[in-house]
């Protein structure tokens, strides 16, 4: 027979222990910045969901502007960009990740072979690395040896071509690589020509990429295409129109190997006279709405309802970064949060999102980090 005592203060740890295993799981993010000092570089930054509250867990100096940042499945190797140009042009750097003691340690570092590399993409098998090199307008294909270190490249092609806008499209401008979801095409945004590049993927191959069918496809003059996304069904493409500040909407009929553009979508006002400059897009793991960032004169994050029969957008809402220049967005795991990066306000913010209604709320969690460029999410 235990005593009045006992018994309360054993129910008070069973009740204690119950609370600790009923807190949410931090949700945890590499974020890649540009640097001006050596004592900056890109984060593991760690946001507690009960308090609202951001931390940089750890942060990784040794590197220069790593713009992009990426992990493998596993998370226990992270790859960023050094988006530099010059002589002897940008690169690639490999780091082995300690999950339990939240440590990097580098491995390697390998050029792209060309300038400003601003974006790059695992292969389905996580064997290769592709590097978009925005300065030169071309792209590289490196080898991941078991190792984690990166290889030379095994492959390199360049784009041809302008269009209209003399200050911003003169050459290429290679600004994005995103695989189909069936794993097979590579698709690659360019913005100083206003197409979109459609490569085959053969990992067998000695150099992986060959041009499909179609090679590309064309987007109207002027637009500067940027980032996309895909359905889940792969059969509709939703594609940033930088310079134009839209989202066009493109029918793919694998079928037929056609590509159709079917709409495009205004992320500003009718009238609106300022600067534009639309950035990032994302869409919902139900596949229900879709979110673009919009910098220039706008600093906003649009949300749109997506039609499940057509995939045609909605415009539902359009609010505030909270800052300048909203670069890059993530939605949490959980779709729960939207988090965003203020690159000229240097700060992150967090935004509550309901699910349901995809609609989202400014939190007052930010954290200040010099220039943030890029989220990468962690699913633990």
């Amino acid at each position: 027979m235990c005593t009045t005592f006992s018994c309360h203060s054993s129910s008070t740890q069973e009740a204690s222990q119950s609370n600790t295993d009923s807190l949410a799981a931090p949700i945890t993010f590499w974020l890649g910045t540009y640097t001006s000092q050596p004592s900056e570089g890109f984060h593991l930054i760690s946001f507690q969901q009960e308090t609202s509250t951001f931390d940089s867990v750890l942060m990784e100096s040794d590197i220069n502007n790593p713009s992009f940042v990426i992990s493998n499945k596993p998370g226990d190797l992270v790859f960023a960009v050094q988006e530099e140009g010059g002589e002897d042009g940008g690169s690639v750097c490999s780091f082995r990740f300690d999950q339990t003691a939240n440590t990097l340690k580098k491995l390697s570092t390998s050029s792209t072979i060309g300038s400003g590399p601003c974006y790059i993409t695992l292969s389905p098998n996580e064997k290769f690395i592709f590097a978009g090199n925005y300065g030169s307008g071309d792209l590289a294909v490196l080898p991941i040896q078991a190792d984690g270190t990166l290889g030379d490249a095994i492959q390199t092609i360049s784009h041809a071509g302008s269009s209209v806008n003399e200050d911003r499209q003169a050459s290429p401008h290679v600004h994005s690589l995103v695989f189909h979801p069936n794993g097979k095409q590579l698709f690659v945004a360019d913005l100083g020509t206003d197409k979109v590049y459609i490569y085959d993927f053969d990992p067998s191959r000695e150099q992986p990429l060959s041009t499909s069918i179609p090679s590309h496809f064309t987007v109207k003059a002027g637009s500067g295409p940027r980032h996309l996304v895909f359905n889940q069904a792969g059969d509709k493409i939703y594609l940033v129109h930088e310079m134009t500040s839209e989202v066009g909407l493109y029918d793919y009929n694998l079928e037929e190997d056609k590509i159709t553009h079917l709409d495009s979508y205004a992320l500003t006002p009718k009238g609106f006279a300022g600067d534009k400059g639309a950035a990032e897009i994302k869409i919902s793991d139900d596949g229900q709405f879709l979110y673009t960032s919009n910098r220039g004169d706008s600093n906003e994050i649009i949300v749109f309802k997506i039609n499940p029969q057509t995939g045609t957008l909605d415009k539902i809402q359009a609010i505030s970064s909270g800052g300048q220049t909203p670069r890059n967005f993530a939605l949490s795991p959980d779709g729960n949060f939207l988090f965003v990066g203020n690159q000229n306000s240097d700060q992150i913010l967090a935004y509550e999102r309901n699910p349901q209604s995809g609609i989202i709320k400014k939190t007052n969690a930010k954290l200040a980090i010099h220039r943030p460029v890029y989220f990468f999410m962690l699913d633990k």
